[in-house]
């Protein structure tokens, strides 16, 4: 890769994840750049410091009821100085475009199925689904004007199960080529699906069962990250880098 001179590899085992699959050999592994010489890792210039004396350094709990009423009294300002969106015609007209069944529901492809197919991903949102349908159609499907669209998972309904306003942040697909059960490099059957609370820069990231439709919880030796700013792919079907 352009720019790179040479990876190192370290284990990445937090508490909150390692303790949970002992018996099941999976593991994390995190990489770092390199300097144009090998042996010395990129380090900061500087050494980050705290100012105790930043007016403003309550806000990094960002969950306080102090930040939350900040937030809202600058909501409120921001309202009365340029006025409530949703009165103007223009944003009617906006979310009728953003809504109407009429768009182009983009795809992208993740393998084929048992017939061969080519299985088209997609994340649909709507009046009925704010938050989305992750859903998949063959490619000879998608050609239709109305393809018979199967649904993955709700967004919607798992924010209502969870209680907690998840919103989509993508997914990172097993390779076929690297899953001994894909059916000879054929079938997607694991992705991590990136998670945040109420669109937080911060992800949740879960491993899924593309032929169950389900997540793959940690009890089953599933690959689950807690809340962070992560980015996560897979090494093999046994281990993710992170």
């Amino acid at each position: 890769i352009t720019g790179f001179q040479t990876l190192a590899f370290t284990p990445l085992l937090p508490s909150a994840v390692a303790n949970a699959r002992p018996n099941h050999h999976r593991t994390f592994t995190t990489f770092q750049k390199m300097t144009s010489t090998p042996s010395a890792t990129r380090t900061s210039s500087t050494t980050p410091t705290t100012d105790m004396d930043d007016p403003y350094l309550w806000l990094e709990d960002v969950e306080s009821e102090e930040s939350l009423n900040f937030a809202k009294e600058a909501n409120a300002k921001c309202l009365e100085a340029l006025k409530d969106p949703k009165s103007s015609s223009t944003y009617d007209k906006v979310l009728s475009i953003l809504e109407s069944d009429d768009r182009i529901a983009y795809v992208s492809q993740y393998g084929y199925n048992d017939d061969d197919e080519p299985m088209m991903m997609n994340l649909w949102k709507d009046k009925n689904n704010t938050k989305g349908l992750w859903r998949r159609t063959t490619l000879e499907s998608y050609k239709n004007e109305s393809p018979d669209w199967e649904t993955i998972l709700d967004l919607d309904l798992l924010a209502k199960e969870d209680d907690i306003s998840w919103v989509w942040k993508g997914t990172s697909a097993l390779p076929r080529s690297r899953d001994p059960m894909s059916k000879n490099g054929k079938q997607v059957t694991r992705t991590l699906i990136s998670l945040s609370r109420g669109g937080a820069d911060a992800t949740h990231v879960k491993e899924f069962d593309m032929l169950t439709k389900e997540f793959v919880t940690e009890d089953d030796g599933g690959f689950v990250l807690p809340e962070a700013k992560t980015k996560a792919n897979y090494k093999s079907r046994d281990v993710l880098f992170v």
